[in-house]
């Protein structure tokens, strides 16, 4: 007598781990998905992953060892009235003041200038800690317009215009309620101990000719 066993698998995906589809299925029977970043929970890279080729940083020396090959860049060459230099084309990108404290905006303020390289204000505005100790200091204009203000844009070495979130595409970003402290309120201009949504367009430019009219309204 042969025994049927009456539960059949879910079938296997070429594409998505186990784990992946266990979390889409029960997302789309409960409704509920995590508010998180793409890439949080994926392994962080490591410096032996990154390959330098000398020959491509620089254009081969015409007389031997006479002519020096380094890291450094700059940035606005063409147009800028002072064009920013880096001794290193690597730099740290945005992080809100919010979802990190005040300390850890300074920390990276200080490293990236003993670095010799820029940091970025991220969303909720510019702190005092990370502009005094940030000697290029990158300010980003956000769709949310958290704490954007004129003092702070000429206070910064340069903008970026933030066109989308790599880590959060579609869906903008969250700071939950619990770390919106009566600073983060006051610099945002929004309630304390509330869950912030951080918008994932700009509310007045849709397109690139839109976008140059604002590239020139901060100008």
């Amino acid at each position: 007598m042969s025994y049927h066993n009456p539960y059949t698998p879910p079938p296997k995906s070429a594409t998505f781990d186990d784990y992946t589809l266990v979390e889409i299925r029960r997302a789309a029977a409960t409704g509920i998905y995590d508010i998180r970043g793409a890439g949080t929970k994926r392994k962080v890279p490591h410096f032996d992953d990154l390959l330098f080729l000398g020959a491509s940083i620089s254009r081969y020396p015409p007389e031997g060892y006479r002519e020096k090959c380094d890291t450094s860049v700059v940035l606005g060459a063409r147009h800028a009235k002072k064009p920013i230099v880096l001794k290193t084309p690597i730099t740290i990108a945005g992080m809100s003041f919010g979802a990190l404290s005040g300390n850890a905006k300074e920390a990276l303020g200080r490293g990236a200038t003993i670095a010799g390289t820029s940091t970025t204000t991220g969303d909720g505005g510019m702190t005092d800690e990370e502009r005094g100790h940030s000697q290029t200091l990158v300010y980003q204009y956000l769709p949310s317009r958290y704490g954007m203000n004129p003092k702070d844009l000429r206070r910064a070495d340069a903008i970026e215009i933030v066109v989308g979130q790599g880590a959060k595409p579609g869906g903008g970003g969250m700071l939950l309620g619990q770390k919106i402290s009566d600073r983060v309120a006051n610099m945002r201009n929004l309630p304390k101990g509330i869950d912030q949504r951080s918008a994932c367009r700009h509310p007045d430019w849709t397109g690139p000719d839109d976008l140059e009219i604002k590239i020139m309204e901060l100008r």
